[in-house]
């Protein structure tokens, strides 16, 4: 029904794909049709040389005269990545939409490519590929198993040829793009990925070894996920072996079949971090999204939910931008909207990274977006003016001189609570109702999470306890709603200085 919904948004007509010929086989499909762009087929060679035919589908935008592209004009282009939805005519029109909003008359569609590969699964079938209910694909049409696209795994069809890692597809791309001769005057190559198609981009940043001559960005907007560059995690891991398995680790490809990076895997993690850190990254963070879609346990030990999991990803492996006219410069912007890619393409932040930053190949960009920030080091390029904003915090003094000290997890509430003692459970609960509480009952530490309970001790069990950001203890104290009283398992914390461990 979302997918209906969406198409019907864009008033898509179901027609066959007489597309633009770009050396691959034409597919024949029933995709939709949108306006200021075209489906398009590309060759992607086969890394064994099994089969000189293999084809990408792709939505490749046209200029301002309805026409194809003028590749001469082209200054920057923009490789987005769609998400779970496979949805790559909803994530080209959102990005052409976005485009529409640059207020510089030089960045349009006449200098600006915009490209969206499609990668297809087996529940594309019959519809962006033909399929057989005997031979399974029958044309060169590149289709992965499920979402192993997002990941880098091989190719599942053409059964000739199995071999091409979705990470080589992102590479002929920045290579085609990257043709002085076809593109004399492109200036910056941009991949763009939100939700599932950020876990690719950040992923394809750790392990992509692809040279380029024109500047590349990976914006990675809200994943789910990230692949860790080491081996500890956050958060416990004891109730998850497979934890660091790919794609949330490096040490078991078992389940995404793939041979892209296996040279550079195995060269270690330090190495995996060094190549990524070289790489100029763009994060992208809706602050209003709170949101989790995984579906096995090890994303749980980096973080409760995707605001989490940024937060402690960019903790552990700390953007920075030495060289703010330079090509690894990273950015980190934070964009007061929900998980929607449209939303934010089209914001300030988005408009900057995947528009006007470096349009004229001056190096030029903007600075980091979203003020007050959130925690330290999430500012590789500040803004001068806004740089010394204080964060919205509590500086109250409360019972027995306790003050707020952060937002901590309570990983185990059934067995190891980070607090020793549920003190209420009170549907009028505040924080001055807790620490005068804890405080009366002798305790120095008072913490209340879940809205309604609060908890006491003197010491905060280490194994439980774990700071982290103040944007997961948002929920609303139920006796004053002008106040937060931590978060689902996440404790809003008292005590007089930083609280004790054991």
């Amino acid at each position: 029904m979302r997918l209906l919904a969406r198409l019907s948004f864009l008033a898509c007509s179901f027609l066959s794909a007489t597309a633009q010929q770009y050396a691959g086989d034409t597919i024949s499909a029933f995709l939709p049709t949108i306006s200021r762009a075209e489906v398009a087929f590309f060759r992607i060679p086969d890394p064994t040389g099994a089969d000189n035919n293999l084809t990408l589908i792709n939505y490749y935008s046209h200029g301002t005269n309805g026409q194809r592209i003028v590749e001469s004009n082209i200054q920057r282009a923009i490789i987005v990545i769609h998400g779970l939805l496979r949805d790559p005519w909803n994530y080209a029109n959102d990005t052409l939409n976005a485009l529409e909003k640059v207020t510089d008359p030089n960045i349009n569609q006449d200098s600006v490519a915009v490209i969206a590969p499609y990668f297809t699964s087996g529940d594309d079938k019959g519809y962006a590929y033909p399929w057989s209910s005997t031979q399974g694909s029958t044309t060169n049409a590149l289709v992965w198993k499920g979402s192993q696209w997002s990941a880098g795994a091989n190719n599942q069809y053409p059964r000739a040829s199995t071999d091409t890692s979705s990470f080589t597809v992102l590479d002929t791309l920045i290579q085609y793009f990257d043709d002085a001769t076809l593109f004399p005057n492109l200036k910056q190559i941009t991949i763009v990925g939100h939700s599932m198609g950020g876990q690719m981009a950040q992923r394809y940043a750790v392990l992509s070894t692809q040279q380029s001559n024109t500047p590349v960005t990976h914006w990675v907007g809200n994943p789910d996920s990230y692949a860790w560059l080491s081996t500890d995690r956050p958060l416990s891991t004891a109730d998850c072996p497979t934890y660091d398995n790919y794609r949330s680790g490096y040490s078991d490809f078992t389940d995404y079949p793939m041979t892209y990076g296996a040279d550079l895997v195995a060269q270690g993690r330090d190495v995996l971090l060094s190549n990524y850190q070289s790489k100029q990254i763009a994060y992208g963070r809706a602050t209003l999204d709170h949101g989790d879609d995984s579906d096995d346990c090890a994303p749980y030990s980096t973080g409760e939910d995707r605001n989490e999991r940024f937060f402690y990803y960019i903790k552990a492996f700390g953007p920075s931008c030495d060289d703010p006219s330079g090509t690894n410069c990273d950015t980190v912007d934070y964009i007061p909207v929900t998980h929607d890619n449209g939303q934010m393409f089209g914001s300030s932040a988005g408009l900057a990274r995947l528009f006007t930053d470096n349009f004229y190949g001056d190096g030029n960009k903007s600075y980091d977006f979203g003020y007050p920030r959130q925690q330290s080091g999430d500012d590789p390029y500040p803004n001068p003016s806004l740089v010394n904003t204080p964060p919205v915090t509590d500086t109250s003094t409360y019972a027995g001189n306790l003050t707020y000290q952060g937002c901590w997890s309570n990983q185990y509430p059934e067995t190891a609570q980070a607090l020793p003692t549920i003190l209420y459970d009170n549907s009028s609960n505040t924080r001055q109702l807790c620490t005068s509480a804890c405080v009366g009952a002798g305790f120095t530490i008072a913490g209340v999470q879940n809205t309604t309970q609060c908890l006491c001790g003197d010491t905060l069990n280490s194994q439980s306890a774990v700071l982290t950001v103040d944007s997961q203890c948002l929920l609303d104290c139920p006796g004053n709603s002008s106040e937060f009283c931590g978060g689902n398992a996440r404790l809003s914390l008292f005590s007089n200085g930083f609280p004790a461990q054991s």
